[in-house]
């Protein structure tokens, strides 16, 4: 079996797509892959820093120059170029140029079901276009990757696609994400992320408009004015990619040195950073999945969110889980019970990290593989 590999999404700044794609393809070396398969074409613009990104030695680069918007550069270049028995493309859709057996990562369908959640000013892309593409590629690929029993119901409800060819694959947390009691480093990550050794709450994502930052912001500033003695803060990491203004809102709500807000961390400093928090906040709207709640149990932290189906799934159940819709009352509260309960806290660390260790990185490459041979190994393309 050839197999190739859509790998635009391993360049630059490694968040979502691109840190699922690089924790499959890094296990594919020849002791999981065995005689079945001869060779694995990895399709990139540029060549790949192995230094910054170790793939196995058996993985093949293929440039196909020149650099182009993914888009773009997956039709004109990566479709006519792929002869293998199966393409693997991780991000949302497969080349209108396919020429041989395909399998797609569909993660979600939020933007269909859900589209009010995505307010029309925030839009930078023609969100119509996308869900023309996402849909055609469900449809037309050889079978569908995705993430949670949720995001395939999602998925076939959304955009029709038959739930026979929908192959759920959990994703899984970073092997060497481990609790570190007692570690060192820690107060010195604390006060080098919110200024003092104190207890903090974590918000690690996008701030796209259903993962409700300013909500977060307006919860902490509530649970600060009830809890004038509390000495917690609050960080927020993540690309602030619908341009709020998050200094403004942290003025408006009075909360000076208590909130800090970082773009981007690495998967070094994001393991410390779970380690030194309180607990872990993610104030969706709606998600079918989230890779982030599964490395903060992985860490052994507290989890609060929504109650969505898919964030029920990922995390077990072993969280605080807010009905919707939140509210800064509801979120607050809950930050409220995490800094006053001890017990509570160590009950969800210990049944969040023990739930989570079920799930690996080697058992999501193994199991992708295993999807990718039935693929090559389908009728018809």
């Amino acid at each position: 079996m050839r197999i190739g590999v859509n790998g635009w999404r391993l360049h630059g700044r490694r968040t979502g797509v691109g840190r699922y794609l690089f924790n499959v393809v890094r296990y594919w070396d020849r002791a999981l892959t065995g005689d079945r398969v001869s060779e694995i074409n990895f399709y990139t613009p540029r060549p790949v820093d192995r230094r910054d990104a170790a793939l196995p030695e058996n993985i093949r680069e293929r440039v196909l120059k020149p650099q182009a918007p993914m888009l773009v550069w997956e039709n004109l270049r990566l479709g006519p170029a792929s002869v293998d028995d199966v393409l693997f493309c991780p991000s949302y859709s497969i080349p209108l140029t396919a020429r041989r057996r395909t399998v797609v990562t569909l993660f979600e369908a939020t933007l269909k079901l859900h589209p009010e959640q995505f307010p029309r000013e925030h839009w930078h892309t023609l969100p119509a276009a996308y869900l023309a593409l996402y849909q055609w590629s469900g449809r037309h690929a050889t079978l569908v990757l995705t993430t949670t029993e949720a995001a395939r119901r999602d998925l076939t409800e959304a955009y029709g696609i038959d739930p026979a060819k929908i192959r759920v694959v959990p994703l899984a947390p970073p092997e060497d994400f481990r609790p570190l009691p007692g570690d060192p480093r820690l107060p010195g990550v604390r006060t080098g992320n919110v200024g003092a050794d104190v207890p903090f709450f974590l918000f690690v994502g996008k701030m796209t408009p259903r993962r409700n930052v300013p909500l977060l912001l307006r919860a902490f500033a509530d649970f600060k004015r009830e809890n004038p003695s509390f000495p917690h803060r609050l960080l927020v990491v993540g690309l602030n990619t619908v341009q709020l203004d998050l200094a403004a809102l942290s003025r408006e709500l009075s909360l000076g040195e208590t909130f800090a807000h970082r773009e981007y961390v690495s998967d070094e400093e994001l393991h410390l950073l779970y380690n030194a928090a309180e607990a872990f906040v993610l104030p969706y709207s709606y998600e079918a999945l989230s890779l982030t709640t599964m490395e903060a149990q992985a860490n052994g932290l507290p989890v609060i969110t929504v109650d969505a189906p898919g964030l029920r799934e990922v995390t077990g159940g072993k969280a605080i889980l807010l009905p919707p819709p939140l509210t800064a009352a509801s979120v607050c509260d809950a930050m409220t019970r995490i800094a006053t309960d001890d017990a509570l806290r160590r009950r969800l660390s210990e049944e969040g990290l023990q739930f989570v260790q079920r799930f690996g990185w080697r058992r999501t490459s193994r199991e992708t593989l295993d999807v990718l041979e039935e693929a090559a190994q389908a009728e018809s393309a």
